[in-house]
């Protein structure tokens, strides 16, 4: 699979696992712009909202079994922890370990400690409990698809 299908294929899943208004959850994919024209840049993949809060959600995803920092633009890191100061607003990244069939929610604060206080610059899916951080596992489906289907409901109250 060519990675950039890959990356789509990943964002696909989490608009398809998080598009159910009837629940009170509006998530929307912001189009990716052409880089560098004209200076424009996206924040995130998505924004989400469920009452009462406010999410931009980046979707990252490796075979490897480390997920780089490096993998989050200079641009959506600055944004999301700016954007995070705000009440009720965070910003999140979703990272699947395509390998292991695992996916994480990551609060954006959480890998700035990471980065600023422990200087670790990864987190490895073999390390899983040694993270030192608060996160969420995606609930996941068997598929016979690529890659994974979420499922359960959008529970992120420990890492907000």
């Amino acid at each position: 699979m060519v990675m950039d299908d890959f990356y789509k294929k990943a964002e696909d899943k989490i608009k398809a696992w998080l598009d159910r208004p009837e629940q009170g959850y509006c998530i929307d994919r912001i189009k990716d712009q052409m880089t560098g024209f004209y200076g424009s840049k996206n924040i995130s993949d998505f924004t989400f909202f469920k009452a009462p809060n406010y999410f931009y959600i980046e979707s990252k995803s490796t075979y490897e079994d480390r997920f780089n920092f490096s993998m989050i633009t200079e641009y959506q890191y600055d944004e999301m922890l700016k954007k995070s100061k705000i009440d009720n607003v965070y910003g999140l990244v979703i990272v699947l370990f395509a390998s292991y069939k695992r996916a994480f929610i990551i609060n954006i604060k959480d890998i700035e400690w990471l980065e600023t206080v422990k200087n670790k610059h990864s987190l490895n899916i073999k390390k899983v409990d040694n993270w030192g951080i608060p996160y969420v596992e995606i609930q996941t489906i068997p598929s016979r698809k690529e890659l994974l289907d979420y499922t359960g409901d959008w529970n992120v109250g420990g890492i907000i």
